[in-house]
């Protein structure tokens, strides 16, 4: 199972490396969602509002409450009294409350969600590659972003003709273009010699 990584840039040297190396990636996901969905349905099991108090009671004395207005109208903002367990320092939230530590899986959960499956639309996209005939001869230099690939600069391997580049920008969904580099005619030797021959004028004796 592979390590993911905030940012990455690595090569790959044929489809079917890439390949495993996306069901690697796509395991550490399922397996990161495993995990934290068991610890979620743990905390839920938990008695409500269970918190320390002595560490709330710290946060409060030296941090700013935010304020909850997601249920609540714009009109009543001014005159509302912070209702949030988070706690905001220097852009930084803090919390005491399990209900918090709940929110925290809620969101990973969600995000490491999100991942695995872009990460499967990207495999079905490769195998897509793969049926309109890129070889193995082609190197694959892709940017990862959270373990989930953002760019893939495709060529084709050193020593081989023609070159092909191509970019696939996979975070705005733009249409896969190709450029070919392809090499300069070379006339045959041999048949370029004859017909100089041919049109050379006869030498008399």
């Amino acid at each position: 199972m592979s390590k993911v990584f905030p940012v990455e840039i690595r090569n790959f040297s044929s489809i079917k490396e890439l390949d495993l190396f996306l069901d690697s990636l796509i395991s550490w996901y399922e397996a990161v969602l495993k995990e934290y969905n068991q610890n979620l349905g743990d905390l839920l099991r938990k008695p409500d509002g269970s918190q320390d108090e002595e560490l709330l009671k710290k946060l409060s004395e030296n941090m700013k409450q935010e304020q909850d207005t997601k249920k609540k109208g714009k009109k009543d903002k001014k005159s509302e009294s912070p209702t949030s367990d988070w706690f905001s320092f220097k852009g930084l939230m803090f919390s005491a409350s399990s209900k918090s530590m709940a929110e925290i899986f809620f969101e990973a959960v969600d995000v490491a969600k999100k991942n695995s499956e872009r990460l499967k639309e990207v495999k079905s996209l490769i195998e897509e590659l793969q049926k309109i005939g890129f070889a193995s001869d082609l190197v694959y230099s892709i940017y990862f972003v959270n373990g989930v690939p953002q760019k893939i600069y495709i060529e084709k391997q050193s020593g081989a003709d023609p070159k092909y580049k191509l970019e696939i920008n996979l975070s705005t969904g733009d249409k896969v273009s190709v450029e070919a580099e392809t090499p300069p005619k070379v006339e045959d030797t041999a048949t370029t010699e004859s017909n100089d021959a041919e049109n050379e004028p006869a030498t008399q004796a």
